[in-house]
């Protein structure tokens, strides 16, 4: 992964610091709390990374929808619980929060934000 972002960072590709399309609406407070939620074999948040596809709340709720780097992540059960506590420890008055592991659509390091990219010492390059 760090090796891809040098790579990346060097051939001059531009950053993506949005996300795509296909992404769901992102509650800011949200995000802000999930900035806590670490990726632990990169070092990132899940944020920062891109993993979060879906943050929305309303008067039912929190719902979550974040995917992994890689399907083979053998610590997506902690990210998961971990981004369900810290949801529920900041966001007392709402009745639930589900946090989803989705696959759709396949994460690229593309997803990475800009922040994420400086964080990995590879700042994004300037559009002209």
């Amino acid at each position: 992964m760090v090796r891809w972002a040098k790579v990346r960072s060097s051939e001059g590709r531009k950053a993506v610091t949005g996300h795509s399309t296909k992404t769901q609406a992102l509650d800011p407070d949200i995000l802000d709390c999930l900035l806590e939620v670490m990726d632990p074999e990169v070092g990132l948040s899940v944020v920062d990374l891109g993993l979060v596809y879906q943050a929305t709340r309303s008067d039912d709720g929190i719902e979550v929808a974040l995917t992994l780097t890689t399907r083979a992540c053998p610590l997506g059960g902690m990210i998961v619980e971990d981004a369900r506590e810290r949801l529920s420890g900041r966001f007392h008055d709402v009745p639930k929060v589900v946090v989803s592991l989705v696959w759709n659509p396949p994460w690229t390091p593309d997803r990475i934000t800009g922040r994420g990219l400086e964080l990995l010492g590879h700042p994004p390059q300037e559009t002209v």
